[in-house]
């Protein structure tokens, strides 16, 4: 058994990518449909509707199947690919849902330059388009996913959730901020629909558990002769070409063929960003002077310490409870805002370290700072 080639290496594990139909030569016109509610009492079509996405199952060896469950409801086809037609800037387009599970063999290398080809040809041979390979590598990326895999036992990953969780951010706007699974078994920050360039979608989760439970066909004839055991996943996307610019601005463009030639560097600082932009600094000097807070802040501040490092209140129930005598919905707002801000600052643990020399490498790794 093998172990994973690109382990600690970051690239791309999903992406969307446009094209617009002017450049294609055909594309399957089945991807737009017309479909009809009927009411099943009078037989009366109530409605009419358009769908325009239209999701194409692959078995073992990459041929198109229209059976994809089992008598028990169970999947068995090991990858799926998913095509939409848009209309992007008054331009019709077709929009295909990239991931590394389309390139089979090479899922943990991700979407590179050597593997998006088998992407390209399952793509042809499905009749989902036709154009060059030229043409599809212009296509436009958007959503891109970019990962890095750790090995790392579940007793250092639980207590590595744990940390994240301590050391998040908090925020005040609704689907920001940690959100840590059940179990101590991940942790994800922001949700994909929220995110902003400020606060991006970062996930860490547990890759092999994930493969076991979600993806245990695709794994048996993919990934069985590679050793994936205690792996860990760290991802986080990069939403729009905006995004990519604010990241990257010496980036001409974002076309498949640009992102896919992104060097070490550049997609380092990617995953690094997303991960800083979520987290306090692994070492935070802040020191605590009363002479930069005036009277109201040094109050609340106190209320806020007393309710959580010695009434052992959790970040969340403390709000809550000091929020109880606000009625009006702006002022309840704004207080707390300020107080979340003066938890960050003042409150939320500083210098923080690690126990697992392996997981402060991890940190290294990713470019926590």
């Amino acid at each position: 058994m093998k172990d994973i080639d690109n382990l600690t290496k970051c690239s791309v594990d999903s992406l969307k990518i446009r094209i617009p139909l002017a450049l294609l030569d055909s594309y399957d016109k089945s991807i737009v449909r017309v479909l009809q509610e009927v009411d099943e009492d009078t037989g009366e079509i109530e409605r009419k509707f358009k769908k325009t996405a239209k999701t194409y199952s692959f078995d073992n060896n990459g041929k198109v199947i229209s059976i994809t469950e089992n008598l028990d409801g169970k999947s068995i086809a090991p990858f799926k690919l998913t095509a939409n037609l848009f209309k992007v800037n008054s331009i019709d387009s077709l929009i295909l849902l990239v991931n590394s599970k389309q390139v089979g063999y090479g899922y943990f290398s991700g979407i590179t330059l050597s593997t998006i080809r088998a992407v390209y040809e399952i793509s042809i041979s499905a009749n989902i388009l036709r154009c060059s390979f030229a043409t599809f590598m212009q296509a436009n990326c958007t959503d891109t996913d970019f990962k890095k895999d750790f090995p790392c036992i579940i007793d250092e990953y639980k207590q590595m959730i744990r940390g994240l969780n301590t050391m998040g951010l908090q925020s005040v706007v609704r689907g920001h901020g940690a959100n840590k699974m059940k179990n101590d078994l991940g942790i994800e920050f922001n949700t994909r629909l929220t995110a902003t360039i400020s606060k991006p979608f970062v996930k860490v989760y547990h890759k092999e558990i994930e493969l076991q439970e979600n993806s245990f066909d695709f794994a048996d004839r993919y990934l069985s002769d590679i050793n994936y055991k205690d792996i860990i996943r760290i991802e986080s996307t990069v939403k729009d070409k905006k995004h990519f610019m604010s990241l990257l601005p010496e980036l001409k463009d974002t076309s498949l063929d640009s992102i896919l030639n992104l060097n070490t560097s550049q997609k380092d600082i990617i995953l690094a960003d997303s991960f800083n932009r979520n987290l306090q600094p692994r070492t935070h000097n802040r020191v605590y002077d009363n002479k930069e807070l005036n009277s109201k802040d040094l109050l609340d501040l106190q209320i806020l310490n007393t309710l959580i490092n010695i009434s052992g209140f959790t970040i969340e129930t403390a709000l809550n409870q000091i929020l109880r005598t606000q009625i009006c919905k702006v002022a309840k707002y704004r207080f707390k805002k300020r107080l979340t801000t003066l938890y960050n600052d003042y409150i939320l643990e500083i210098n923080y370290t690690e126990k697992s020399a392996n997981i402060n490498q991890i940190y290294d790794l990713i470019g926590w700072n």
